[in-house]
């Protein structure tokens, strides 16, 4: 079997997800947009945490972003990462 470059994408989403700080952050996200200062609060971790991780799962394309007027606000933006996400809240693992 040859590694495609779908599969080396799959293994990176599946990668990005293993820190359990990321997790919390789509948690977050899965009920509607926020922005980093909102996460801050809501999981009691440092604004730079809190970027460095949206900005992995931004790059990746796990996020999509909108700038309204000075906040950037930060929404789910994969469908896959969507799917896998309803797994963990609904399912028990």
């Amino acid at each position: 079997m040859v590694i495609t470059s779908e599969m080396k994408m799959k293994a990176e989403i599946i990668k990005v997800l293993g820190h359990p700080e990321r997790i919390a952050i789509l948690m977050l996200l899965s009920d509607g947009e926020k922005c980093v200062k909102e996460l801050k609060e809501e999981l009691g971790i440092s604004q730079p945490k809190v970027s460095q991780h949206v900005g992995i799962m931004k790059e990746l394309g796990i996020l999509n972003f909108r700038k309204e007027g000075t906040k950037v606000l930060y929404s789910i933006g994969d469908d896959r990462v969507k799917k896998l996400l309803d797994i963990f809240i609904n399912e028990e693992i």
